[in-house]
């Protein structure tokens, strides 16, 4: 198990506040969902690193230099909330279908 910063690849001060987690009756375990814009993405891009960086940091800027959506899900509240990283695959629907909301999600919301 990971903590929410490590997951979702941010630094500790771009962590959505908890009054800004959304709640979703169609999708219950999406909490959060941010979309980098254009320009975001072109700024951060033009950032020079001369500095020697920590692998977790190099990561992030590498990532925050294309355009991604975010999407940040609890199972905090749900049974399945130690075996998350199956929960999330819905590898069997019997043992983890708290994630089948999030799979969802994914196919409502995203081009394949």
């Amino acid at each position: 198990m990971v903590g929410w910063r490590t997951s979702s690849i941010r630094r500790q001060h771009e962590l959505p506040k908890s009054s800004e987690l959304m709640k979703n009756d169609k999708y219950p375990h999406i909490v959060y969902e941010e979309q980098s814009s254009h320009d975001d993405v072109c700024n951060k891009a033009s950032l020079v690193i001369d500095q020697k960086l920590d692998l977790e940091e190099e990561m992030i800027r590498g990532l925050n230099q294309v355009p991604w959506t975010r999407v940040d899900v609890s199972f905090q509240k749900s049974r399945q909330r130690y075996i998350a990283h199956s929960t999330i695959q819905v590898k069997s629907y019997w043992l983890n279908s708290d994630g089948a909301d999030v799979v969802f999600h994914m196919i409502d919301n995203f081009v394949l």
